[in-house]
């Protein structure tokens, strides 16, 4: 049963009081558990010397232009550029317009109707692009097979001319072009990629009137990859075009090679999953749109030829917050961006956000403050998951019911609240939530917990401005953000958060945890093969991950993967079997690269089989009832661990191979844990009681013969005798 308490409403300030002038106490005190405030020392305050560390920009609240905006009931928003205080949206639709919105008064202006501009008349089929420079508006559409180039030096946009001839045939290499998909421009030239694999490039002196659907192309860059509906987005930086695609593919030409009748230039930089765009602001700083969504910052200037983007990056935005909205989302990945101010405008999906950007200035001072405490009990609220009762429904949605095995503790800060989660099987104690400050290696201490319950979450309203102090965790002072009393909502990605504990031995080893991996349980519902999982196969497969992600996190692993033949008495081999070859036989650069995979597998899907053993491959990793009781005890970690390499190899592979390999390796490294009492996070079959489960209640009935099994009598094994011979250094 989903169990939700509603108690008592905490808000709570991490505020230092400053005293100004005489008078003040001048003792340091902790604060009490559920005060509202901060232990401090109040001579702290406005005395405090600091010393500046860092600056950094973060995102406010932000808002969204909608087609209502423009008094339109739908809109298809494909890119958008900005000069001055307007911004121009291209909205393709069967009557495509470009759309101006004034930012400075924040009200939608007139927008712009091809069929009323004289000379032009004709429609835009498809608009891909839009690009401003010298007061030029170019306009690429791809269904029309041209670029329109309108002057908006006045408040009414006139008509100069239009590269290619309109038609996607006819003289291809020279004059036409077949479906522009971007554009950009710069005092020197006109760039055009097509579908064709190629940027396709006009001087400026040649877009005149005269010209009309019939400029020669002066030369044509090579753009791999680009075919139809690439939507590449362009940026020139001094003498360079930067080229991105949607797959993050990123090509540099440089703008000085470009000669006359010139075909196919080729890049001199490329680089692969690395960018969907790149957007030069008038102060130079360079916004890229990140594979991932991100959006980071770098100085024009750092912009080099030994890579694409600068080793370092200024800020980086990886979530935001809209009004009305209770929780932070991930920034989705980038159609177009544009900046004005402090405000970046975001598009991507048919949505245009304004996310306002607030500069934060990080302050040390040596002067100490105190940690905030808080107390389960006085939580906002507090919710139960995986609890008998919950909805098979509720277990298999993997939005809310999932876990990061090297975040089993987390904790988030967003829309003014402290969100703590568990997905620990016991009670874990004496919490620290450390904070990592962006751009900084300063942790601090955001709170201390007194505890928290079994997969639980507890969420706790705080505040964060500029009197805020944080202690440092190395004890050597404090620190200050400056700016934060002009943020609406603590944003959410200032800090990176960690909990951790100095005292509870459960929580330090949860936290050697390197494993990536996001598991959640399936919607496997096959009667005789697969059965619904319930709250407590839930449970217990946390349990039983939280284990298996913690012996593979281990030296121990590390070690006897490294040794693997010396431990084994025989190399790890693919699927092509003991043999010299692709997937056979494995090289030392086969073993460095496989051992990253496993800590970094992506996701697990979870399911109980009813097979005899279990099911594995893909994301899917299953296994049978006996498996969630006998784990504890003699049946070990072999069926698991053999359904797991299946993600790697088959049967004829040392991934699922009984004899050979992982299956053994991993069971036997569970049975050399086994047999040192408190080595692994989960020991006691008690914790989840899975084996007094009554049998109705599950898809196989509990086997007592397992349950008397003792783990630790498990025959000697080369586990076991390699950590004889090859004793681990005491830690």
């Amino acid at each position: 049963m989903k169990l939700k308490y509603s108690l008592l409403s905490l808000s709570i300030a991490l505020l230092m009081t400053a005293c100004g002038g005489g008078g003040g106490e001048n003792d340091s005190h902790a604060s009490k558990p559920g005060s509202g405030t901060v232990g401090s020392n109040p001579s702290t305050g406005n005395n405090a010397q600091f010393t500046k560390i860092s600056e950094f920009k973060v995102l406010d609240v932000g808002s969204e232009l909608t087609a209502q905006d423009f008094g339109l009931s739908t809109w298809n928003p494909t890119a958008l550029v900005r000069t001055g205080d307007v911004l121009y949206i291209a909205n393709s639709q069967s009557e495509s317009k470009i759309l101006r919105y004034d930012l400075k008064q924040k009200r939608a202006l007139s927008a712009i109707d091809p069929l009323k501009i004289e000379g032009l008349a004709k429609k835009w089929h498809s608009l891909a692009d839009i690009e401003i420079h010298a007061e030029r508006l170019y306009v690429a559409s791809y269904g029309s097979n041209r670029v329109d180039i309108l002057d908006i030096s006045q408040p009414q946009p006139s008509f100069v001319m239009a590269l290619g001839t309109g038609v996607w045939w006819g003289d291809t290499v020279n004059h036409a072009l077949v479906h522009s998909n971007a554009v950009t421009a710069d005092d020197r030239y006109i760039y055009v990629p097509d579908i064709e694999g190629r940027i396709n490039v006009w001087r400026q002196s040649d877009a005149i009137a005269q010209n009309h659907l019939k400029a020669k192309k002066f030369a044509r860059l090579s753009l791999p990859d680009c075919g139809r509906n690439c939507n590449a987005r362009m940026e020139v930086m001094r003498d360079h075009l930067y080229t991105s695609l949607p797959n993050g593919k990123t090509y540099v030409h440089d703008i000085n090679q470009i000669r006359e009748n010139d075909t196919h230039i080729a890049p001199i930089l490329t680089e692969s999953n690395l960018a969907t765009l790149l957007h030069r602001h008038d102060d130079g700083t360079v916004y890229t749109a990140r594979n991932d969504g991100s959006i980071a910052t770098y100085p024009t200037q750092e912009f080099g030829l030994k890579s694409i983007l600068p080793k370092h990056n200024i800020d980086q935005f990886k979530k935001y917050i809209l009004k009305g909205q209770a929780e932070s989302s991930h920034i989705e990945r980038a159609g177009d961006v544009a900046v004005y101010g402090q405000q970046l405008i975001h598009l991507s999906n048919q949505r245009v956000k304004l996310l306002p950007m607030v500069t934060l200035q990080q302050n040390k001072t040596k002067q100490l403050s105190s940690a905030l405490l808080l107390t389960e009990s006085k939580a906002q609220n507090q919710t139960r998951v995986l609890q008998d009762g919950e909805s098979w429904e509720a277990l298999t949605n993997s939005a809310e019911r999932h876990v990061y095995m090297n975040r089993i503790l987390s904790a988030e800060l967003s829309s003014n609240a402290l969100t703590l989660k568990s997905y620990s099987a016991v009670p874990v104690r004496n919490l620290q939530i450390r904070a990592k400050i962006r751009h900084s290696d300063d942790w601090v201490i955001l709170a201390d917990l007194d505890e928290l319950t079994p997969f639980s979450t507890a969420k706790f309203n705080i505040k964060l401005n500029d009197q805020s102090r944080f202690p440092l965790a190395d004890g050597s002072g404090s620190i200050q953000l400056a700016g934060l009393s002009q943020t609406t909502l603590i944003p959410s990605d200032i800090f990176d958060l960690h909990v951790t504990s100095e005292t509870d031995e459960h929580v330090k080893k949860l936290n050697k945890i390197q494993a990536k991996w996001k598991i959640y349980f399936g919607k496997y519902d096959e009667p005789g093969k697969w059965c619904r999982v319930t709250p407590v196969y839930a449970r217990e497969w946390v349990i039983m991950m939280t284990n298996l992600a913690y012996m593979l996190s281990t030296p121990e692993f590390e070690n006897l993967w490294f040794n693997h033949k010396a431990v084994m008495g025989h190399d790890f081999f693919g699927n092509a079997g003991q043999v010299d070859g692709p997937n056979g036989i494995y090289m030392p650069e086969d073993y460095v690269r496989i051992y990253k995979e496993i800590l970094n597998r992506n996701e697990i899907n979870l399911g109980i089989t009813n097979m005899g053993g279990g099911l594995g491959g893909g994301t899917v990793l299953s296994v049978d009832t006996w498996l969630f009781y006998g784990h504890y005890r003699l049946s070990g970690f072999r069926i698991i661990a053999h359904e797991f390499g299946h993600h790697w190899g088959g049967h004829n592979s040392a991934w699922a191979m009984s004899s050979h390999g992982f299956e053994p390796m991993v069971d036997w490294l569970n049975f050399y844990f086994q047999r040192r009492p408190g080595s692994l996070p989960y020991m006691d079959p008690n914790v989840n009681t899975f084996h007094l489960t009554p049998d109705a209640a599950l898809c196989q009935g509990v086997n007592q013969n397992i349950v008397r099994g003792v783990a630790s009598t498990a025959p000697w094994n080369k586990v076991d005798e390699y950590f004889k011979n090859n004793p681990m250094p005491i830690q």
